[in-house]
């Protein structure tokens, strides 16, 4: 394990900062991807009938990351149970170079059950990255023993269970905003509705 002094993480957050996503027009169907988790190649269509909430980032991140998810934890920890198996939650990590799977999968453990970390090889990231505007950029550390952070957009998007990508927030949205938008979107929707999506 990579032993950090107080000093490195001073340097290191205040080396720190996030961009702006890309701008573009909601709602809108979801980009696809197919990335690697835990369980093996997981695509956004996998996950079709549930809603779910989709984070770019990283594991040595040392603010904004570990504040929206456990954002989104607790989002999970405010639902019913029921509330909860039909919502998921999405980190893609920007640092395939050390993020590996098992990684990836005891870091979200911290968090909550229902959050997934997802790797793949750093062109497919990227290729997913550019898809949802999400801006990133490797800064190297020269007084920090992690050597570099990954400075990047820090929204959290939302897809409902049809697949399309209604809204994206900040990273520092308050819990019950996400939980209420959430349970809007598990309300069943109407045969009129389902196909202004099929045909939108």
């Amino acid at each position: 394990m990579v032993k950090v002094s107080f000093k490195s993480i001073l340097v290191l957050i205040w080396s720190f900062h996030f961009f702006s996503g890309t701008i573009f027009s909601l709602p809108q169907k979801a980009p696809e991807f197919y990335l690697q988790s835990p369980q093996g190649k997981l695509s956004l269509s996998q996950l079709k009938g549930q809603v779910v909430l989709i984070f770019f980032g990283f594991t040595a991140c040392p603010d904004v990351c570990p504040i929206s998810l456990s954002t989104i934890s607790r989002v999970f920890h405010e639902m019913e149970d029921e509330e909860q198996q039909k919502s998921k939650a999405l980190f893609i990590t920007l640092d395939p170079e050390r993020d590996r799977v098992e990684m990836m999968q005891e870091y979200t453990g911290f968090f909550h059950s229902n959050i997934i970390g997802l790797t793949d090889t750093a062109k497919t990231i990227s290729e997913v990255a550019q898809s949802y505007g999400v801006n990133y950029k490797k800064k190297k550390l020269e007084r920090s023993a992690l050597g570099y952070v990954i400075n990047h957009t820090a929204d959290i998007y939302l897809v409902d269970s049809l697949g399309m990508l209604v809204k994206r927030y900040p990273h520092d949205v308050k819990p019950e905003v996400l939980v209420t938008k959430i349970r809007d979107l598990l309300v069943p929707v109407s045969y009129t509705h389902l196909r202004a999506h099929e045909t939108g």
